[in-house]
């Protein structure tokens, strides 16, 4: 194999260096970084901007109370306690229900009416506004929810009941089914589930790693078939082999890809940092929106095991397409080239959802420890898996065995092919002649083909 890779460093070195110097790379590294930067702030500024603060005087100053029921001793003047109410005035309307509403809308938009009905045995409250007025839903809403809070207080107090039986009433039931064995002791079913959040997190390092991916792939295919085309290749060949080429090819590509990603990452945790400032109690947009406990299992472990798994995914699926990239010889034709790379990248992808799907439903089961192991699909779904605390450090261990030793029978078989795809110009080669190539060359491992 020594003689096959001589030379692939210089080729490394070479290709990263004319990739991080192109204009094309450079625009797509400073928009990507760009966007992900202001991504943060303008989401907290959007959500964050018309917040409403809850010890900001409400905007209403007068209720009238259209009272419709029994209770007739209904007092609301508790409500002033609270300081964004202290203002407000509560009124028995004594007028036309019409006429009073007529008089709101012309004259009087910064007060409402509140409707108490009894229907059917229960209580029905209901809070109206001007429709154009200074009022919005979300400061009626907190002014409803005080009149509900303090209407049932007061109905209590009416009917006799205290503050403790009533929270004794309306605390919740809980029924618990537990399984024994035959010495009464409790067999513990550990629920190995997912919650929505930790659902989404997953997927969001399964699409974080599909990009990766597919960035990496087109570039490694799109230098080849460049070269190709120019013609380059062919003063390449002159001094490194085939093999060698491909490889330093790879790993240029990969560092370049590595180097977008691992920047978008960084720009990702500083947008969150500048989120806080737009936030009303100072949190970052992250921590607002995604439970406490979600990222208990991020450690120096966990993040070694994540970054070697997603590694060696995105060197697998490289050589995929780097030998896909061999078997056209126009950029017009890449696409068509590209089949057997982006088919299986969508295989490892669509498996990794469905696992995703099967955790948050019912847990780890025979197809998400298939999808762990399965090396199309495990960069994927594992990361993300291992990060939410539902695979081990054994089924990590395999994986990264299984995903070494594909990696190892691919670069078997590119050793096989690649001289020959590399000098091929012409028609698009088929999934099915690389094959029959591999089977007809001489070659093997360590040895130049005949």
């Amino acid at each position: 194999m020594k003689s096959n890779i001589t030379g692939w460093k210089e080729v490394y070195s070479f290709t990263l260096s004319q990739v991080l110097k192109s204009k094309a790379y450079l625009i797509s590294y400073f928009l990507l970084v760009l966007i992900v930067l202001v991504s943060m702030p303008v989401t907290s500024k959007l959500l964050f901007n018309n917040a409403e603060d809850e010890n900001a005087p409400s905007p209403v100053n007068t209720i009238y109370i259209n009272n419709m029921t029994s209770l007739t001793d209904i007092d609301f003047e508790d409500i002033k306690n609270i300081d964004s109410f202290s203002h407000i005035e509560f009124k028995t309307m004594n007028s036309d229900y019409d006429s009073l509403v007529e008089r709101i809308s012309d004259k009087e938009k910064s007060s409402a009416i509140l409707d108490i009905r009894e229907e059917n045995g229960a209580y029905n409250l209901h809070l109206s506004m001007v429709k154009e007025g200074p009022i919005n839903r979300s400061q009626l809403q907190r002014l409803g929810d005080a009149i509900l809070s303090e209407f049932t207080s007061t109905r209590m107090e009416l009917l006799g009941v205290s503050g403790e039986q009533l929270v004794l009433l309306q605390t919740p039931i809980v029924s618990k089914v537990t399984m024994t064995d035959i010495s009464q002791d409790a067999i513990v079913d550990e629920n190995t589930a997912i919650s929505f959040s930790e659902y989404w997190f997953v997927y969001g390092i399964l699409f974080f790693v599909l990009m990766a991916n597919m960035l990496t792939g087109t570039q490694v295919a799109t230098s080849i078939v460049t070269e190709k085309s120019t013609r380059v290749v062919e003063y390449l060949l002159i001094t490194v082999k085939p093999l060698a080429l491909m490889i330093g090819k790879v790993f240029a590509m990969m560092t370049a890809a590595l180097i977008q990603m691992l920047s978008m990452v960084l720009a990702l945790f500083v947008s969150n940092k500048i989120s806080a400032t737009y936030s009303p109690d100072s949190n970052s947009l992250l921590s607002q929106l995604l439970p406490s406990d979600l990222f208990g299992n991020i450690n120096i472990t966990n993040m070694f095991l994540c970054i070697i798994l997603v590694f060696l995914g995105l060197l697998f699926y490289a050589v995929l397409a780097g030998l896909a990239g061999a078997t056209v010889s126009r950029l017009e034709e890449l696409n068509e080239g590209l089949t057997l790379f982006t088919l299986s990248s969508l295989v490892g992808v669509y498996i990794g959802l469905g696992a995703a799907s099967a955790l948050m439903g019912s847990g780890v089961n025979a197809f998400v420890v298939f999808a762990f192991l399965f090396p199309f699909s495990s960069p994927f779904v594992l990361p993300g898996a291992i990060l939410v605390g539902k695979a081990s450090l054994l089924l990590t261990g395999i994986a990264i065995v299984l995903q070494l030793v594909f990696i190892v029978l691919l670069f078997i078989f590119v050793s096989r092919v690649y001289e020959t795809l590399i000098l091929h110009n012409g028609n698009t080669i088929k999934i099915k002649q690389l094959f029959q190539i591999s089977k007809n060359s001489k070659s093997v491992p360590g040895t130049s083909p005949r």
